[in-house]
């Protein structure tokens, strides 16, 4: 008697899954980057929606505003290395914030994050206080001698702003009828 040919215990046909690898990641992500320029439109009659509107296209003028700034600092001090690196980052980062922005501008509903439910007046007053920040660094972007404490700033404010986005991102709380 020869070997015996082996079985496999693992099923040949698998049942198709629900949904794809992104939806499960990445809920509510439409696709890379995506988002509407209507999220930026300042023709609306509410206030609320108003002053969020204000507060993102601020912030990403003042970053942009900011990003150009340091690399005309490139080309004044012949730094070339740094010159392609803002360059790219500053093309990247604007897109990158636009689309952060529009996901923090459209969120709706409640999140649970820590704990803690987190609702549109919450990302308001996060827009709110990103503004006045980035008001703050654009300033200091020219007063600072060194752009050490510039660039640590614009790092941290690039992670809190995409901690929000990804949070606007989770799936919202349903309803309560309590």
């Amino acid at each position: 008697m020869g070997p015996q040919p082996q079985t496999s215990t693992f099923p040949q046909d698998l049942p198709p899954r629900e949904t794809s690898w992104k939806d499960r990641n990445c809920p509510g992500m439409r696709s890379c980057w995506s988002f509407s320029l209507s999220s930026f439109s300042l023709a609306t009659s509410d206030k609320a929606v108003l002053a969020r509107r204000i507060c993102m296209i601020a912030i990403l003028g003042l970053r942009t505003a900011t990003s150009i700034w340091d690399v005309v600092n490139s080309i004044i001090h012949f730094n070339l290395g740094w010159l392609i690196i803002g360059i790219i980052l500053g093309v990247l980062g604007f897109f990158f914030i636009a689309w952060c922005l529009a996901r923090i501008g459209e969120a709706t509903g409640y999140r649970r994050v820590l704990g803690a439910r987190v609702g549109r007046w919450h990302f308001d007053v996060f827009l709110l206080g990103m503004a006045i920040i980035h008001i703050g660094i654009f300033a200091g972007a020219f007063f600072w001698k060194s752009s050490g404490g510039v660039g640590g700033m614009w790092l941290a404010m690039w992670l809190l702003i995409f901690g929000a986005a990804w949070v606007t991102t989770w799936e919202p709380e349903p309803a309560s009828s309590v």
